[in-house]
């Protein structure tokens, strides 16, 4: 109980910018396997904090603004974390049009004016399909984009190589992934309760989260965090869209 625990608190701390205050947290590869459990329930967790935001604000300024500030506190919820990695990529997918190296270029602290203007974009585009979701008062269908939008690293990331020492192939080296992919259906169950739409957003989700990611594993030759950062800002992005074209 204690390593899933502090499998919560790393996926928390990791993945979130919400504080976490846990002395002596112990990491071992097992943990890493329940990392990838909780990062639906990470989903969970932001969507519920970003729509108990809108309803605090909704009585205090208009709908549309309310909306739109708690549709904007979500990505500092997570840090802009995935949206940096969206910098790194486009930069790294520009440089290797001229024979630089990708990797290094993902790594480099820096980032370009292409990354950062694409980037911008990408976060306008958010913003603005929450916001619509949120001043619609579709709340668990955010939700449910927003758990779904991180399920793929469950189901679909054992068909790609990473670094050996990498938290994901850790997590995967580790005995009992296929009893964590099992215990992952509860987060779809619990969609289908919650919402509606729910199979057409889970089938979208896994499919366009392995198309993006193989698309980068063979431009690249090679898939990191940098990548899933990437894939899963455009699959999150691509689900909202998809959510808002059902409610119409």
């Amino acid at each position: 109980m204690k390593i899933v625990l502090h499998a919560f608190y790393f996926a928390l701390s990791y993945f979130t910018s919400i504080p976490v205050w846990v002395k002596d947290m112990k990491i071992v590869n097992e943990t890493y396997k329940y990392t990838l459990a909780f990062l639906p329930l990470i989903g969970i967790i932001l969507a519920s904090i970003v729509i108990g935001i809108n309803l605090l604000l909704l009585e205090v300024f208009n709908p549309l603004y309310a909306s739109f500030i708690s549709a904007a506190l979500y990505l500092f919820l997570y840090g802009f974390l995935h949206l940096e990695a969206v910098c790194d990529v486009v930069d790294a997918s520009f440089a290797a049009h001229g024979g630089k190296d990708a990797y290094k270029i993902m790594k480099e602290p820096t980032i370009g004016a292409i990354g950062a203007m694409y980037a911008f974009g990408l976060a306008l585009l958010k913003v603005g399909a929450i916001t619509y979701l949120l001043y619609e008062k579709q709340y668990m269908l955010f939700l449910v984009v927003l758990m779904f939008s991180r399920i793929n690293f469950i189901y679909l990331l054992g068909f790609f190589n990473f670094n050996k020492d990498s938290f994901l192939s850790l997590a995967f080296q580790d005995a009992g992934v296929t009893k964590v992919k099992l215990y992952a259906l509860l987060y779809v169950f619990f969609a289908f309760l919650i919402s509606s739409h729910v199979m057409i957003l889970f089938i979208s989700s896994l499919v366009l989260f392995y198309v993006i990611l193989k698309r980068l594993n063979k431009k690249f030759g090679f898939v990191n965090g940098d990548c899933l950062g990437y894939t899963l800002e455009h699959v999150e992005l691509i689900l909202l869209n998809i959510a808002l074209v059902l409610i119409v």
